[in-house]
């Protein structure tokens, strides 16, 4: 099979001719059909992911795809067949390919009204969004912040706030990102590029009572956030678009119990249980397939990912960029 190798951290894959892998015990062998490119594969290529895996390997966390081969065992056979989404191996090969093993607890059928590319972007973004609220609700937050507003993430965030009852301070970096977001409901809006923006930032975080902050970029972003929230907030990092240390003021952290702390889906995802998953995954593809369709933007070919990688990082306020596998 073709699949995207990566030989060297910070260095571009390249597409080689591989073995198709066999699955055992446990697992299962998806014929991929699309891969969507997250920040977080691009953090992963430069090395800068917590996770690293041995070298050399493929690329790529989650994707869809149809289960053409399994283990010998019940829970595999099952999904023989079926559409899925799934993730990739913690540590093995990933989604950047024609085929892709990976364990049948990580694989989540499709229900038939959610297509092969919706359902490539089922896990990543759809369930932060869900433990973001969770984190929400459980501190009684009525109001809340995301900066990279008007990527996949940060729209779906805003439209599951909405339905929630939550206020969202969507912090954006340009004024055609204002524009999208006021498009689709949003009500508090912050452009990082203006002059005022830490003025602005403190006095709608003061006027809301914003104590809990997510923050895509780090930087100094982290550092503006965690300046404006009220005593005793907390920022939430959960990428570092900006690939800079997350910044804080150390006077923010002593004398107004202020914290900075990390969000990591993978970590979350271990402390739920199996029964509470499958209700989330059902809650997803149901919004998935009626309410929120996240747009792709561009398709791209194994010989074009790299490409499709610039892109997509230059851009994602446009949308999703899908690598499939099978279009040449």
């Amino acid at each position: 099979m073709n699949a995207l190798v990566l030989t060297k951290f910070n260095g571009n894959p390249q597409v080689q001719e591989v073995a198709v892998p066999t699955p055992g015990k446990g697992q299962i062998l998806v014929k991929i059909d699309s891969s969507p490119i997250n920040p977080s594969d691009n953090s992963f290529l430069k090395g800068l992911y917590s996770t690293k895996k041995t070298l050399p390997v493929i690329a790529g966390f989650e994707a869809s795809g149809v289960v053409v081969a399994s283990g010998n065992d019940f829970m595999s056979k099952r999904l023989l067949g079926k559409s899925v989404a799934c993730f990739a191996p913690m540590d093995g090969d990933g989604s950047w390919a024609e085929y892709m093993v990976t364990g049948n607890k990580t694989a989540i059928p499709l229900k038939k009204n959610v297509t092969l590319e919706q359902g490539s972007m089922l896990l990543v973004n759809p369930l932060s969004v869900i433990a973001m609220i969770e984190l929400a609700k459980k501190g009684k937050h009525k109001a809340i912040a995301n900066s990279a507003a008007a990527s996949a993430l940060g729209t779906m965030l805003n439209r599951m706030c909405i339905d929630n009852g939550i206020a969202l301070v969507n912090i954006v970096r340009r004024e055609d990102q204002v524009e999208l977001l006021k498009g689709q409901g949003a009500t508090y809006i912050i452009n990082s590029s203006s002059k005022t923006f830490k003025q602005d930032l403190s006095k709608i975080f003061s006027e809301l009572n914003v104590r809990l902050a997510f923050d895509a970029i780090a930087g100094q972003m982290t550092f503006d956030l965690l300046d404006a929230l009220n005593a005793g907030g907390e920022v939430k990092v959960y990428g570092g678009l900006s690939e800079q240390a997350a910044m804080a003021n150390p006077g923010r952290l002593i004398f107004e119990n202020k914290k900075v702390s990390g969000f990591w889906l993978s970590e979350w995802i271990m402390h739920q249980s199996l029964l509470k998953m499958l209700k989330h995954f059902n809650k997803i593809q149901k919004y998935l397939a009626e309410i929120h369709q996240t747009t792709v933007h561009q398709r791209v070919g194994l010989n074009g990912a790299v490409a499709g990688l610039a892109t997509y990082m230059e851009n994602m306020t446009a949308g999703k960029v899908l690598v499939k596998p099978g279009l040449k």
